[in-house]
């Protein structure tokens, strides 16, 4: 039985026994990153040549997340388009690697969005315009005829007097975006949106399309169904497909639905230690175990009495279904409204495309970042504390909180220090919120001045989403690397361009 130092409320220490004061949350890995992180060689020269911190992409693995997607089409025998949604990433190797697929598409955010899109290799026919435009985003995307994903009335408007202005003879490709589904069948949160139109306007938004039908191309409804339950995603179908069969009866013709994204991913390498890792942050608050969270915040947990009340603040690291699967679940859900065929029945015999837009999903497994450690200290309240050549922006994003504990690689392996604790991860900015991660992980040592820690499956929405030179640090270079004849090989992220590497393996150079 093992010991911990319990802080109460009035500051007063209280020693517990405990059977496992030292949960482990290691992250799942892919082959390739593994291969990668047993370089150290490699693995330090490249922080030492570029810096920390260091993000590092493996472009290729996108090969196998769109493999998997397109494996579900060809099982529920449905056509349509995958969508790869690149604003959860900047980098550049990863979308020249899609652009390399000639049935993938990509979606993009934002004017520049599109100006590297089409410099990596993606046709306008093959780009989709998505989020909030202003008027050179939407311009310039109808002068290259790329397909665009209408938010508003004022987008749609706009789409059709830029056609008149420009003296288009092609109609422009759009869908339109809802937002806000209801049911009778279920309550739904009371939670706003701010992206698309109601469902309750479809009169309004069926009496445009119609009207303007010359001018738009009407592909069909979208939506996104990011943080919804197995039930609202039900109902989702059901109204998109519903309104998508009334656009039929009055005379429209869509190509399909476009369901969007906020497909899970897996982030931890085992159930029972993410099962484990999570009851004992409960535990943590309520006092029967060392506190797992910085300032005992609780990750959105909170202790009403000596019981556990809120809800976490942070995403599942090991949900049932993931990625591709989790599309395919979803597609054979019973839809009550159709006679409890699935989604994927109704598309199939209605002769209507599927379109998807993963990000998060499909970049899984495509990215790392690796932190230079500065050196290990305590806490004014006893924690162990390793500061990080890197800040929280470098590793964090706006709604999602990576727990899983990083891959330490040591420089001396000979004088490592047992961890006995835990220890939090802070930055190397002048503040003092500036934590890389807020939960407590249990690393077999601790890390030390020169050792690096790598942060696994950060590339999507984590590693560069909100990054900043705040007080002048600096923001991290990407690299990206590749196996080439069973051996890796890096590249600048910019520089990585795989339509040459093919021209040149078939050269034989």
């Amino acid at each position: 039985m093992a010991s911990a130092i319990l802080k109460t409320a009035d500051n007063d220490n209280l020693t517990l026994e405990l059977a496992n004061h030292r949960p482990r949350l290691r992250p799942k890995m892919h082959s390739l990153i593994q291969e990668f992180l047993k370089d150290e060689e490699m693995v330090f020269d490249l922080v030492e040549a570029f810096g920390s911190p260091l993000n590092v992409m493996f472009p290729e693995v996108i090969n196998e997340n769109i493999k998997s997607f397109q494996d579900v089409f060809k099982h529920h025998q449905i056509s349509g388009k995958i969508f790869y949604t690149s604003k959860p990433n900047k980098s550049l190797s990863v979308i020249r690697q899609a652009a390399m697929h000639k049935d993938v598409h990509l979606d993009v955010s934002s004017e520049e969005a599109l100006k590297r899109a089409v410099g990596c290799g993606f046709a306008p026919e093959r780009i989709e315009l998505t989020g909030p435009k202003n008027m050179d985003y939407l311009s310039l995307g109808i002068q290259l005829g790329a397909t665009i994903n209408a938010d508003n009335y004022t987008e749609l408007q706009q789409i059709c007097d830029l056609h008149t202005a420009l003296n288009l003879t092609e109609p422009i490709r759009v869908f339109v975006r809802l937002g806000g589904f209801s049911s009778s069948r279920v309550a739904f949160t009371k939670q706003d949106n701010t992206f698309g139109l109601s469902p309750n306007e479809a009169p309004q938004i069926l009496e445009f399309l119609k009207k303007h039908k010359d001018i738009l191309d009407f592909q069909g409804f979208s939506y996104y169904w990011s943080g919804s339950t197995m039930t609202q995603r039900v109902i989702a179908l059901e109204s998109a497909l519903e309104l998508t069969f009334e656009a039929m009866r009055q005379g429209l013709h869509p190509k399909g639905l476009n369901i969007g994204g906020g497909f899970h991913v897996q982030y931890a390498a085992d159930k029972q230690e993410w099962n484990n890792y999570v009851d004992t942050i409960k535990k943590s608050v309520i006092g029967s175990h060392i506190s797992m969270t910085w300032n005992d915040s609780g990750l959105g947990f909170r202790n009403d009495g000596g019981r556990i009340t809120g809800a976490p603040g942070f995403m599942d690291h090991y949900m049932p279904h993931t990625s591709a699967e989790d599309l395919s679940f979803t597609l054979s859900q019973p839809l009550p409204n159709f006679d409890n065929m699935s989604a994927a029945e109704v598309l199939r015999d209605s002769l209507l495309d599927l379109y998807i837009e993963p990000g998060r999903s499909m970049l899984d497994q495509l990215g790392i970042t690796i932190g230079r450690v500065n050196y290990n200290k305590m806490s004014t309240n006893g924690e162990t504390l390793v500061a990080l050549d890197m800040n929280r922006s470098s590793m964090h994003s706006t709604h999602q909180k990576l727990l899983t504990e990083p891959v330490i690689l040591s420089k001396d392996k000979v004088n490592r220090k047992k961890n006995e604790t835990g220890i939090f991860y802070i930055g190397n900015l002048c503040v003092s919120y500036d934590i890389v991660q807020y939960n407590k992980t249990f690393p077999d040592f601790t890390p030390d001045t020169g050792d690096l820690v790598c942060f696994i499956n950060t590339g999507p929405y984590i590693m560069d989403f909100i990054e900043t030179s705040t007080l002048h640090q600096a923001v991290a270079e990407k690299i990206s690397i590749i196996r080439d004849q069973n051996k890796l090989k890096w590249y600048r992220d910019e520089k990585y361009k795989p339509a040459i590497k093919a021209y040149n393996n078939r050269k034989g150079m």
